[in-house]
């Protein structure tokens, strides 16, 4: 609307065409001249439904399970790394390191160990092609 050059009185008519899903029906049901409570009361109903920033800290948490594959626990973990919000490579790589349990990788990983993601990931392929092979 901006971008048009829309006033506030146009900006009011249009915002309900704006809307989708459940929050149409939740406006719909708004008493008329409520627009002062009506930004509180939308971030009450619909908070829940926003998408929040994952941290370091939930990486932290993910760990390869005893049962899990290199192959499913690296999909995992790097499932869970796009939610990460400016995620730097180094701790990327210290967490996905620090998480396998997978006992002759991470023999191998302790006798040369990794630099980086590109060098981790491509020493977990290698395992889990051996994997396959055996």
């Amino acid at each position: 609307m901006t971008i048009y050059g829309g006033t506030e009185i146009v900006f009011y008519r249009a915002f309900p065409s704006s809307l989708k899903g459940a929050v149409t029906s939740w406006f719909s049901w708004l008493p008329s001249n409520s627009i002062t409570s009506f930004a509180r009361a939308f971030v009450m109903r619909f908070q829940s439904s926003m998408k929040h920033w994952k941290t370091t800290v939930n990486l932290l948490s993910v760990k390869q399970q005893s049962d899990e594959l290199i192959q499913a626990f690296v999909s995992h973990f790097n499932k869970e790394s796009l939610d990460i919000k400016d995620l730097d490579e180094a701790t990327a790589h210290t967490a996905m390191s620090n998480r396998l349990t997978d006992m002759d990788l991470l023999k191998d990983l302790a006798q040369k160990p990794t630099k980086n993601m590109v060098e981790l990931l491509e020493r977990c392929n290698e395992f889990t092609n051996m994997a396959e092979v055996l």
